[in-house]
């Protein structure tokens, strides 16, 4: 999976070379920014392409979950400032002693950008999602629904 994650951003980073402004990189707390984590995105005119990756859980007994996924935000509306998008990808973990699970899934979006969306900016939001688990264990879920809040800031 990590090197999954590389080939979409080495990816990325050389569709999106000829062209600096349309890059940024962000970091806050939510489900398209992995958790509390870094989002890599790529701006063409009212779209925002994306990759993201951060922490999604910590527990002593079960050490740390990554956060990680793709997505994509499509600007809605007169302004530029509002967004509504997909995420696909690590939606929410578990940890119970020293098992933990990921959810797999896809989540809808909304942001709101306080200087708009290719600027520098903190961007507030939120997302509906939905994910899968693989893990067998009787004591998690096989699947979740989840919403969240999102609050970070672009470079």
């Amino acid at each position: 999976m990590k090197s999954f994650i590389f080939l979409i951003l080495a990816s990325l980073m050389s569709v999106s070379s000829y062209s600096s402004d349309a890059n940024h990189l962000s970091f806050g707390l939510g489900t398209d920014q992995g958790g509390l984590g870094f989002q890599y995105s790529f701006n063409n005119n009212e779209s925002k392409y994306y990759i993201t990756l951060g922490l999604q859980s910590y527990s002593e007994a079960s050490g740390v979950n990554l956060g990680y996924g793709l997505g994509w935000e499509k600007l809605i509306g007169q302004s530029r400032n509002n967004s509504l998008g997909i995420f696909l990808g690590a939606i929410s973990s578990s940890a119970v002693n020293e098992e933990r699970t990921t959810y797999h899934g896809a989540a809808a979006t909304y942001n709101y950008y306080f200087n708009e969306i290719e600027n520098n900016s903190w961007i507030i939001g939120g997302s509906l999602g939905y994910g899968t688990s693989s893990n067998n264990a009787s004591y998690f879920s096989n699947s979740i629904t989840e919403t969240s809040l999102k609050l970070s800031y672009q470079w």
